[in-house]
């Protein structure tokens, strides 16, 4: 965790160019930019994600200019399911918060193949020892922030839907949760 705490997994490079139909690109703002996410593979059994756990991070990752770009293959299911909160965002100090469990939700995304997907906003904040989680949606400065920086998606970025869906985490003593507040679009 030490190692991962100072580096990126999966991040795209500014320069990628997208794969006809092996890949999808999904954007997420992440704020503040001292959180990292992690993104992992899983699938969905009557209405539960279940995290896959042979399979690596997809994405593991901080917002940069407030947005994590991760590139995964088609027909994967992934969810945000760890968060690490950093003193700042070059620190590999911190706690990570194994999110979520007790049937608390988290967002949930199935990769279709050959698009440049915006799936939302996620910011965190500290409310006493919890994690508080808003999800909300602003398209319009991810397409600006896409096509500044990413010359070879430009006009390419369209809105995806997810899931906020439970995982079969349950919360172990000593472990910190959050609490999701979810703010409807146009708010």
């Amino acid at each position: 965790m030490l190692l991962g705490a100072c580096t990126s997994l999966g991040v795209v490079d500014k320069t990628a160019a997208l794969d006809a139909t092996q890949h999808s690109i999904f954007v997420l703002g992440v704020a503040p930019d001292n959180y990292k996410i992690s993104v992992f593979p899983g699938s969905v059994r009557n209405g539960v994600f279940r995290q896959n756990p042979w399979l690596p991070a997809t994405v593991y990752g901080s917002g940069e200019d407030g947005y994590l770009v991760g590139e995964a293959s088609a027909g994967d299911t992934l969810a945000i399911t760890m968060i690490r909160v950093l003193k700042d965002k070059n620190s590999i100090f911190g706690t990570t918060f194994f999110v979520p469990c007790n049937g608390k939700k988290t967002m949930t995304f199935s990769i279709p193949g050959g698009k440049v997907l915006y799936l939302g906003n996620v910011s965190y904040e500290f409310a006493g020892t919890f994690l508080k989680v808003k999800y909300s949606q602003d398209i319009d400065s991810a397409r600006k922030y896409m096509d500044k920086n990413y010359p070879n998606l430009r006009g390419r970025l369209e809105s995806w839907k997810y899931q906020l869906l439970p995982t079969t985490a349950s919360c172990a003593v000593g472990i910190p949760i959050y609490i999701p507040i979810y703010i409807p679009a146009g708010r």
